[in-house]
């Protein structure tokens, strides 16, 4: 009883831990769905928070665990699919978890006022890691 109890706990411990989808903040009137299809064509993306504002487009993603090497390269190739869907807007993709965590926590505070001070901010700590 004690072995089945202890497995049931692992299985919910490991489930909780696992993020995967995709969230998308659109203040825009440009179409968001080429979007997401090029995020969720990705195999190598587990999670992506992606923020579109006036003349921004904002990408923080995860890549899977087997795939965490090539992290720049996989950015990099949706960053390209981005700018060709997306021509008229400035697109900053990247793996990094600071520009994962900030795009996430612009998007739950809700204040639209601040959203580019903020994108601002963030483009630079993108740029810091390159």
């Amino acid at each position: 009883m004690k072995r089945i109890g202890l497995l049931f706990t692992l299985l919910i411990l490991l489930t909780g831990c696992s993020e995967k989808g995709t969230k998308i903040e659109n203040t825009t009137a440009y179409n968001e769905d080429k979007l997401e299809e090029v995020l969720d064509q990705n195999g190598h993306v587990k999670l992506a928070i992606a923020l579109l504002h006036e003349k921004d487009l904002i990408t923080g993603i995860r890549v899977n665990t087997f795939s965490r090497f090539q992290k720049k390269k996989i950015a990099s190739e949706i960053k390209k699919k981005l700018e060709k869907a997306y021509p008229d807007l400035t697109v900053t993709v990247s793996a990094d978890s600071k520009v994962l965590l900030e795009t996430k926590k612009l998007i739950d505070k809700e204040k639209q006022d601040e959203y580019q001070k903020k994108i601002d901010k963030i483009k630079s700590i993108e740029k810091e890691q390159t």
